[in-house]
């Protein structure tokens, strides 16, 4: 199933704010501007359709992907254009440093505090800099902050079409401005071939959304040592109670997919595991309400087209990289 019948098919509801002309002005000047870049289609279908998802990078493009590096990118620009030098390192003396130090931003050193520093996937244009050589995903990244990811997050659509805007008037890339922090999302598959998802708790950014497993990627100032199959391989561990090790044997990188409007992105993995479902239907999760078995090619494309969970009559949203995953089962694997 393509993305475009997914973008026409999905039921969004409309914010107000979508309905001003304000906003239909400045959409559709981001829409023009968006025009000439390499995949700045995709982001339009995205931005008319009101869709809460695009995806950057697809199945197609990684199916021989087994390893995944990064090299240096850059940071995103100040918000009030004072000169700053957004290279990898020089972000992160100037920028990130000088908030640990005074106790805005926390490296996850002190006890009882995460580490407020996450991966940033830079790069010009729609879908930042990667590339595919062989059996090698490489990404571009750069130190960003939880913080700065917040502000991307509570910030009105209007406000968000206004600073993409921008971003395509003075880089050609509608998210310069953007903190497009990076995480890792995980389907993982049981010995009966099905799959579990859950309604987000409280605590999450995405509360009551459905989601499988999903966490951000780690940051380390030494580039090399991002490792997202790691992360992937963590976060399967603390959300799913599934310890595993994540290889070429049993891991299958689909893509990368991301939120249009806060500029985020998940890499998503798809996990064969030796779990039965009775360990998905039994245990208690910490940060999902509860799970939900997805079964067959019909109950995925219900609730991809609906937003319906089987035996459930109240549709519910779908986080775009678990979309990203789902639509690749319904194609691979039932």
């Amino acid at each position: 199933m393509s993305s475009i019948n997914l973008l026409t098919n999905q039921k969004v509801p409309k914010s107000p704010l979508t309905q001003t002309s304000e906003y239909l002005t400045c959409r559709q000047q981001v829409i023009n501007a968006l025009a000439d870049l390499p995949q700045g289609e995709l982001l339009s279908q995205a931005l008319l359709a009101d869709s809460d998802y695009v995806h950057l990078i697809s199945p197609q493009q990684t199916v021989n992907i087994t390893q995944i590096k990064v090299r240096e990118g850059h940071g995103a620009k100040n918000l009030d254009d004072s000169p700053i030098d957004t290279q990898f390192q020089a972000y992160l003396e100037n920028v990130i440093n000088p908030q640990i130090d005074q106790g805005i931003l926390s490296d996850g050193s002190q006890q009882g505090r995460y580490d407020d520093r996450k991966v940033r996937w830079s790069g010009s244009g729609v879908t930042g800099c990667w590339s595919c050589q062989q059996d090698i995903l490489t990404l571009e990244v750069a130190p960003t902050s939880y913080p700065d990811y917040r502000l991307d997050l509570t910030r009105s659509p209007l406000e968000t079409l206004k600073l993409m805007l921008r971003g395509l008037e003075t880089d050609q890339d509608p998210y310069a401005y953007f903190a497009r922090a990076v995480g890792v999302a995980v389907i993982p598959l049981t010995t009966e071939g099905n799959v579990y998802l859950g309604k987000r708790l409280n605590s999450s950014d995405y509360t009551g959304m459905l989601n499988f497993v999903a966490g951000w990627a780690t940051f380390s100032p030494k580039v090399e040592e991002i490792n997202f199959y790691q992360d992937a391989q963590r976060e399967l561990e603390e959300e799913m109670k599934v310890s595993m090790t994540l290889d070429q044997t049993n891991t299958r990188l689909v893509g990368a997919s991301g939120n249009p409007l806060t500029g985020e992105v998940d890499l998503v993995f798809v996990v064969q595991t030796e779990i039965s479902d009775r360990h998905f239907q039994s245990n208690q999760w910490e940060e999902h309400s509860r799970l939900i078995g997805i079964h067959n090619k019909t109950e995925a494309e219900n609730l991809l087209k609906y937003g319906l969970l089987p035996e459930e009559q109240k549709p519910y949203n779908l986080m775009f990289s678990s979309r990203l995953g789902l639509e690749y089962l319904v194609k691979s694997h039932w």
